[in-house]
């Protein structure tokens, strides 16, 4: 077989798989940790959905600067040793790589743990997130029940139902509750 057609095969199998495409810490340009991060098992049996209430983005520079933005300001001002979350969504449609599902999140306080933590990034109070961020984000928990990062009976909660926060902000939390796995209690 040619380089072409293990290209094809390749490309292939992945389309089939459904695999969601991660733009990776590296790509975004992520600073390192400043400090220890403590680990989280996995499985984990809930999904918390937040936004990260700032600036929205829509193509692939903005939301990196998004992400380094936030980044920035999770580590000096809220002083978290890294991005609270583990996955992060952009208007675009992506999903960006936050901190490891194996290390335990900086954003539910006492419930950070066993919590996977996936932010939209934007402020979704009075709007919902484009649909093509939906269904990233649809698609990305399917694949982390897949992955074993989520238990397959996995709880999805939004931000507000684990600590006292507006996060995921109104139009989004409705929409949250109409989604396989919603669950009006931890």
């Amino acid at each position: 077989m040619t380089w072409i057609g293990v290209l094809i095969v390749g490309l292939t199998a992945l389309a089939v798989q459904g695999e969601v495409a991660i733009v990776t810490r590296a790509e975004w340009n992520a600073k390192p940790p400043n400090g220890t991060i403590d680990s989280m098992e996995t499985p984990m049996p809930r999904a918390v959905i937040a936004h990260t209430a700032g600036g929205s983005c829509a193509d692939d520079v903005t939301c990196a600067q998004q992400m380094r933005n936030l980044q920035n300001f999770q580590m000096s001002k809220q002083k978290f040793s890294d991005i609270g979350y583990h996955y992060l969504i952009g208007g675009n449609g992506k999903v960006y790589e936050g901190r490891s599902p194996s290390q335990r999140g900086a954003f539910a306080g006492p419930n950070n743990d066993g919590s996977l933590g996936i932010a939209f990034i934007g402020n979704f109070e009075e709007r919902a997130p484009s649909q093509v961020a939906l269904d990233a984000a649809k698609e990305l928990l399917e694949q982390a029940v897949k992955q074993a990062l989520l238990v397959e009976g996995y709880k999805l909660l939004g931000h507000c139902q684990v600590i006292a926060t507006r996060s995921p902000g109104e139009a989004l939390y409705t929409l949250l509750q109409q989604w396989p796995n919603w669950s009006k209690e931890m």
